[in-house]
């Protein structure tokens, strides 16, 4: 993939009601001040994004080292590490990372490497394994350190040298049935990511989720910002999936989306025209009526809420969570691997029984197969779009439901490409 030099902040500014703001294009080819100047006549303006965030390699070690890196990242399901040295990796920002209990209930993160020759530690994507080498079995205790070496004679290591060797552990939070991990040294408040009341209400949601779910991930050929774009993207729905999701929308009444999503289209001049954005706004929520009929499995679960909707929780940097009507759980998450190649994690559940004997696994294969099509209706239209771009065409046109991606436009620019 080619290289490109990092874009170069706009020396131009506009003067809106007696105050001066940066133009939101930063100075991008192929932008202009007809879309980009927050006007009274205009609802329109352009991505602060160039194309060559999406087609770059120089991007993908930027949003490593700024993004996830330095941000709290889904990790996996709470429920997978019920059992002594039950374990789940994932690789987050390019560095393997295994989350795992000794007994069950303490939750620690480490960086899935053994300090001998970096070989990972576990390499199953899930399991229930002591964390012992395969290697060479060198073992770690549940601080990471260093407890015993195999063959110990052969190295000639003094003891002060084998108390000094540990994992490197990353912080973790568990929210409800959620865990998230940052590798920062110093991570911020999980707080200041996430606005608290959305924490609470995830927290809440995630709690009725059953301890047994389906999962798959795959890859994609598409950027990873174009997958969670999409995600927020509600008004797509009626076109890419008109006889899957949104024949069950709820066209009319209180839970109607229009109604649901009116919030949107108030557009802000002010907030148009603001230099940057908050990192807890680049995280939404969207909850949509669904028309379904009755359920004969409805009252043998620990439903939540009493309501046939469908809400979703956008958690930036890369994940969707949702529940529909209550009954079923899906958990969307886009990981990257290059400019053009994401690999999409897909977990689905069903609601908890109120009868042990009742599994629903039926119910639960049938959920992912059709969280699974959905996502296959959107799969080539993404990978369409990323086969569009290229190094200096016009960066997108956005209007006012597109707001969430705009801002989450202006913080990439100032956090990420600064």
């Amino acid at each position: 993939m080619p290289k490109t030099a990092h874009p170069r902040k706009s020396n131009r500014h506009w003067t809106v009601k007696g105050k001066t703001d940066k133009v939101l294009c930063s100075g991008i080819k192929g932008c202009s001040p007809h879309f980009d100047r927050p006007d009274k006549d205009r609802r329109m303006f352009r991505s602060v994004l160039p194309a060559d965030a999406y087609l770059d390699d120089r991007y993908i070690d930027l949003e490593n080292q700024r993004i996830f890196q330095k941000l709290w990242v889904f990790a996996g399901i709470r429920s997978t590490l019920s059992k002594k040295n039950a374990f789940l990796t994932r690789t987050i920002g390019g560095v393997p990372v295994v989350v795992t209990t000794v007994d069950g209930i303490t939750i620690r993160a480490f960086e899935n490497q053994c300090r001998h020759r970096q070989m990972p530690l576990q390499s199953a994507a899930f399991g229930n394994r002591p964390m012992v080498c395969p290697y060479h079995a060198w073992s770690y205790d549940q601080d990471g350190k260093l407890r015993a070496v195999a063959n110990a004679h052969l190295y000639q290591m003094r003891q002060s040298e084998k108390d000094s060797i540990g994992l490197r552990e990353f912080a973790v939070r568990v929210i409800g049935n959620l865990i998230f991990v940052n590798l920062s040294e110093n991570p911020l408040p999980i707080e200041e990511q996430f606005d608290p009341k959305m924490l609470a209400e995830v927290a809440e949601c995630s709690s009725f989720m059953d301890a047994r779910y389906a999962y798959t991930s795959f890859e994609v050929n598409y950027n990873w910002k174009l997958g969670y774009e999409n995600a927020v993207d509600y008004n797509h729905v009626p076109f890419v999936h008109p006889s899957s999701v949104y024949k069950l929308w709820k066209k009319e009444g209180p839970d109607h989306q229009q109604n649901a999503f009116s919030e949107d289209m108030t557009w802000d001049l002010e907030e148009t025209a603001h230099a940057t954005a908050a990192l807890p706004d680049l995280s939404c929520s969207r909850m949509v009526g669904f028309v379904l009929e009755p359920r004969p499995y409805t009252p043998l679960m620990r439903r939540y809420g009493d309501k046939d909707i469908h809400h979703t929780w956008f958690m930036y940097p890369n994940m969707g969570f949702g529940t529909i009507v209550g009954e079923w759980f899906v958990i969307q998450q886009y990981e990257p691997i290059a400019p053009d190649r994401t690999r999409f994690h897909l977990w689905t559940t069903t609601a908890q029984s109120v009868d042990h004997r009742k599994d629903f696994l039926a119910l639960k294969r049938s959920v992912m197969e059709a969280e699974k099509r959905v996502v296959d209706e959107d799969v080539p239209l993404l990978e369409g779009l990323q086969r569009s771009l290229y190094r200096g065409c016009s960066p997108a046109l956005l209007g006012a439901y597109e707001r969430p991606i705009a801002r989450i436009g202006k913080w990439y620019r100032d956090n990420v490409m600064a």
